[in-house]
């Protein structure tokens, strides 16, 4: 991946994040081609199976250098539809090409991804590095799609706790010193604030289904009710 495209959201602000810009947007598109591609989703293991994007029939960019070490030979000139968006976004010439260093590596220096089409990739195998891999690649669609409604519950719910009921962010809430001491009350109003959402839930969405039957309760009349104490009742206990 050119350097270009690899460093685009290197030291970007939070505005930027949250607002990219045209070019930003564009910058991240253009990374989409440079991906490996998922050839097999993970076993029991952990493990996945990943493929050279220049490898397959539909490789999604040309590389020299892999059709150097698989001997792959030149492209046969093939007439294109140019009306046909499919036939163009095709053709090896639409494709964007991997520029190796001048002079390239030697080749047993090179990664095991230029010597094979896929390569299985265990936890643990990047090493340090391995904190950093993510399912969804960074400031794309899927990723704001998925982080963007994660990130809007998170702040809704800081909000609701912070509010005029529970004030979390109140300091008289938290006059406790020590992280176990903060932590158990914090832990007490979270769990009153989930249960008024639940409430307020329920109140919403599941109306009681059966209608009022106070006013349905039966009374029996004042001049029908036995008001003679019982036997016995009415003394006070004996001393003694």
């Amino acid at each position: 991946m050119p350097d270009r495209l690899a460093r685009a959201a290197t030291d970007l602000d939070d505005a930027a994040i949250r607002t990219p810009s045209q070019e930003l947007t564009a910058l991240i598109t253009a990374r989409e081609p440079y991906l490996l591609r998922l050839k097999q989703s993970p076993n029991a293991g952990g493990a996945i199976r990943l493929q050279c994007p220049a490898a397959g029939t539909s490789p999604s960019v040309t590389c020299p250098r892999f059709d150097r070490l698989h001997q792959r030979g030149p492209i046969r000139a093939t007439a294109v539809d140019l009306t046909d968006a499919r036939q163009r976004a095709a053709h090896a010439a639409a494709k964007p090409r991997v520029l190796p260093p001048t002079p390239d590596r030697k080749t047993g220096d090179l990664p095991k991804i230029c010597h094979q089409q896929t390569i299985t990739l265990r936890p643990g195998d990047l090493g340090h590095l391995d904190k950093f891999r993510q399912d969804l690649p960074y400031l794309s669609p899927s990723w704001r799609g998925t982080y963007s409604a994660a990130r809007a519950m998170t702040e809704g719910l800081n909000c609701r706790l912070k509010g005029h009921d529970l004030d979390l962010g109140d300091p008289k809430n938290g006059l406790a010193h020590g992280r176990v001491a903060q932590t158990i009350p914090v832990a007490l109003l979270v769990t009153v604030a989930n249960d008024h959402f639940l409430d307020q839930w329920r109140h919403i969405h599941q109306p009681p289904d059966e209608p009022d039957t106070s006013a349905d309760i039966f009374e029996i009349p004042a001049e029908r009710l036995d008001r003679t104490p019982l036997t016995g009742r009415s003394r006070p206990p004996p001393t003694p």
